[in-house]
């Protein structure tokens, strides 16, 4: 009888611990699918400080879905499916490692989403791409002005895919402001700025940025980065 109690409680257990680890399992673990990335993919960030040039973005522009994007860059795979983001940035352009570019600080990781151009316009990433590595030093364009020779983020990327559509731009330049929408003067850090650069504030002219991009009919969005990722 003893053994029979115990043989019993044996496979209580054993059953006990194999709901218990089946419980563990995430529950999304058999149907949900990997992020894929494509080169082409545009992944706009959020700032997570607070600095001047980020308060300044945020106060003059707005995004999709009432984000707060400050920065985008374009992805990147070599030959050797190693994952890379061409991206305008402090101090030139650069070619940055993916889990760089998505966790640059410890302690301040931006928002990051992820669009994909539109099929229509996936014939123009091959040669994209090609043009942002010929573009890979050059200087970043603390003016935020067109055709100098220098790029700031959203520029880049435009001018990426001007050249790859035969001169026929993918996204629309926009208005520049850099006025408060509230106030409709201009931000004490826009002004603060362009003293520092001693040159004019470009009001009115053309240019665009992050945000005006996320709400672009070219791209749609299909990924949000939830936790890091290693390649």
């Amino acid at each position: 009888m003893m053994k029979h109690m115990k043989a019993l409680m044996i496979v209580l257990l054993l059953q006990f611990m194999t709901i218990t680890a089946m419980g563990m399992k995430p529950c999304n673990s058999e149907t949900e699918t990997p992020f894929e990335w494509q080169s082409g993919d545009l992944i706009f960030q959020e700032s997570a400080t607070n600095g001047e040039i980020s308060r300044a973005i945020k106060g003059v522009t707005s995004s999709i879905d009432d984000y707060l994007f400050t920065h985008v860059g374009m992805v990147y795979i070599d030959e050797h499916d190693s994952i890379y983001v061409v991206e305008a940035t402090h101090p030139r352009v650069a070619l940055t490692p993916l889990n760089d570019y998505l966790y640059p600080l410890k302690k301040e990781t931006p928002k990051s989403l992820v669009f994909r151009l539109k099929p229509e316009y996936h014939h123009c990433i091959p040669a994209a791409i090609e043009e942002g590595l010929k573009l890979l030093g050059k200087e970043y364009d603390y003016a935020y002005t067109l055709n100098d020779d220098k790029y700031y983020c959203s520029e880049l990327i435009y001018e990426m895919l001007l050249r790859a559509n035969g001169g026929k731009p993918v996204f629309i330049l926009n208005t520049m402001t850099f006025k408060s929408p509230d106030t409709g003067e201009f931000l004490p850090e826009w002004v603060e700025h362009y003293k520092k650069l001693e040159t004019p504030i470009p009001e009115g002219d053309p240019g665009i940025n992050p945000g005006a991009m996320s709400k672009s009919q070219v791209v749609d969005m299909i990924h949000v980065i939830a936790e890091p990722y290693n390649k």
